[in-house]
């Protein structure tokens, strides 16, 4: 190595040269420049060959997603296909879990997708031979043991895609309609084998200078060993800490290093590849499209949205964070042009909170955007259970300052429902915890279809037109407070809206509140709200909460859990039609009805119908 830029040799180029003179015997040249041997043309053998097959994954979704955007009536009522579409969305839905290690899979889709890629990646990498060359002390094919060179070349090769399924706005969301945080899945498996082949690429040079005794010379000596290891060991570090109990612990310590990390991997990677052959291509792509990416976010966050947004904190019973973000630029006064729709999250920096500054959280947005009809300005709600790092912080400054206002940057929406609610006959959503916030704009936008659809209000009356959506709603929390704040939430926005929930079979809204854990045991409650409230120390603060009367929106309070499978399955079975289900909880509450929804579609499968001809299901991971 030499020249005037360290680490690199010179003249530095954009791509090595391929000329190659063979000086072994004819027969073994012509082995050693085999199809898939031949080192002066193995990144287009490898790398390119890894490149066509995550394409054709990518191509895959798009695929699904186009088939899905067809709406036919006369499709709808084909059986076959009505078959095969419930055929897919239960492989989508389904999934498993190891409940000792409280450990929940992703999808079976995910998975199938995940195990065709391990069948490529290990078939590619021992599949050809040999996996080290046929070398004597005298006789030389090459110092890169095959199996070294391509594992190599295909760790390369996913570089590009590690590197822009991890971004928040990026292409792969762009063409497949999958948003990011659906991705990260993806993201990790794509991490993880990248690992594998680092790994592989690695312990094949150490093996054969071993073997030919000149190991720690080409230590001392060659700095490919030096800037590989030096790239190694963040790209393992960022591997392992991804791990879903390691993140999850010490999750704001790795968000706030990791891009440090992955800057140092990429940095001592490109040093370590060297120019050679075609490496430099990949990271040429990923610059482009990351960085296009990042561009996107943050010209929309600094210019679209700007930095006079102020965010008020207030702590809302059950000890949740209650997050208001006027969305309005200070100095104009003029109304940001920005909306959302339900389901959908946003990322929030609180600026001046010292280390939980450097990077944004997401929150689900617990609101609606006015109607278009409407004068009010658009306001931001978040509902926050506190935790550790920001949350934690957002949560003493609520306590001691209440009402004060923290600036912010703004970063999405991002995520939210693929279909529109108002297609659906009917729509089931359940919550667990500081979930019961994305509750409400799925609601909300439930009953602004109905009455956009009826021109009036949406009480129990018949409507003119299409049907109105019937909506059944299933809240969990272990906190009696909660509860008591969710319902009168509740109770105001169905007031809203003209209408209240009911117990029969024509109501348009079923909504209950189940009080879980201890706090069941505790509370002396009714089992069935029937115009009585629960009585509290608080008293007066309890009566400010139950306005408007709970008792009048019709809202039920139950004890224990709800046996969620049985729920799913009796609202498919409650009729045909379409029918959607939103879910944002605990993991447990997701994997059941996740499940139930796919148990729903393969009866779809098996027996034609018998209830919901379609089942769509949207699950929120924020909250």
């Amino acid at each position: 190595m030499g020249g005037g830029v360290p680490w690199l040799d010179a003249p530095v180029m954009l791509h090595s040269s391929r000329e190659d003179t063979c000086t072994l015997t004819p027969e073994q040249c012509a082995y050693r420049d085999g199809f898939w041997r031949y080192w002066y043309q193995s990144d287009h053998r490898y790398a390119l060959t890894t490149v066509y097959f995550m394409i054709a994954m990518i191509g895959l979704f798009i695929v699904g997603r186009v088939l899905a955007r067809i709406d036919a009536p006369s499709l709808r009522r084909n059986a076959l296909w009505r078959r095969a579409h419930a055929w897919l969305r239960a492989i989508g839905y389904r999934g498993f879990r190891i409940q000792r290690l409280r450990w929940y899979s992703p999808s079976l889709g995910y998975l199938l997708v995940a195990l065709a890629g391990t069948v490529f990646f290990f078939g590619l990498t021992l599949g050809p031979k040999p996996y080290y060359w046929p070398n004597t002390k005298t006789l030389s094919y090459g110092s890169s043991p095959p199996l070294a060179t391509r594992a190599g070349w295909m760790g390369l090769a996913l570089l590009p895609f590690v590197i822009v399924l991890a971004a928040k706005a990026n292409w792969a969301t762009v063409v497949t309609g999958i948003s990011h945080e659906k991705l990260q899945v993806f993201h990790r498996y794509c991490s993880y084998a990248m690992l594998v082949l680092a790994l592989v690429h690695t312990f094949p040079f150490i093996v054969y200078h071993i073997w030919y005794g000149d190991m720690m010379e080409q230590w001392r000596t060659d700095l490919d060993y030096w800037t590989g290891v030096a790239a190694l060991i963040p790209q393992a570090w960022l591997t392992f800490m991804s791990f879903g109990p390691i993140r999850n612990r010490y999750y704001e310590f790795f968000k706030s290093t990791h891009y440090l990390a992955a800057l140092v991997f990429v940095l001592f990677l490109f040093f370590h590849c060297d120019f050679r052959l075609s490496s430099w291509d990949y990271f040429i792509a990923t610059g482009c499209l990351y960085v296009s990416s990042l561009l996107f976010s943050q010209i929309r966050t600094f210019f679209a949205y700007g930095t006079s947004h102020k965010a008020h904190l207030a702590i809302i019973p059950g000890e949740m964070i209650q997050v208001t973000i006027p969305v309005r630029k200070a100095a104009s006064a003029i109304p940001v042009n920005m909306t959302w729709g339900p389901g959908q999250h946003m990322f929030v920096r609180f600026l001046g909170l010292g280390w939980c500054s450097i990077s944004s959280h997401p929150f689900t947005i617990s609101s609606l955007p006015p109607a278009h009809d409407s004068k009010e300005e658009p306001v931001l709600k978040f509902v926050v259970r506190p935790g550790s790092g920001v949350t934690a912080k957002l949560y003493q400054l609520a306590k001691t300052s209440p009402g004060l206002g923290v600036h912010v940057t703004l970063d999405g929406p991002y995520g939210g429902m693929s279909r529109s609610l108002e297609r659906f006959d009917r729509v089931l959503v359940v919550a667990g915890g500081s979930g019961a916030g994305f509750t409400l704009p799925v609601i909300e936008a439930v009953l602004r279809s109905n009455v956009t659809r009826a021109g009036v209000g949406t009480g129990d009356e018949k409507h003119s037109g299409r049907s109105a959506t019937q909506l059944r709603v299933v809240v969990t929390t272990r906190d009696a407070r909660a509860r008591d704040w969710y319902t009168a939430e509740l109770a105001a926005l169905l007031a809203a809206y003209g209408t209240r929930a009911g117990g029969g079979e024509d109501a348009l809204v079923h909504a209950t509140v189940y009080l879980t854990g201890l706090a069941a045991a505790d509370a002396s409650i009714p089992s069935l709200l029937a115009g009585r409230s629960s009585s509290s120390e608080d008293g007066d603060k309890d009566k400010q909460l139950t306005e408007p009367s709970v008792a009048a929106a019709g809202i039920a309070w139950h004890d224990g859990r709800p046996d969620l499978p049985a729920l799913v399955n009796t609202c498919a079975r409650a009729g045909g039609g379409a029918m959607a289900v939103t879910v944002c909880g605990p993991a447990n509450m997701q994997y059941d009805v996740r499940n139930a929804a796919a148990a729903v579609q393969s009866a779809v499968v098996a027996n034609g119908s018998g209830g919901a001809s379609e089942v769509y299901m949207h699950t929120e991971p924020f909250a």
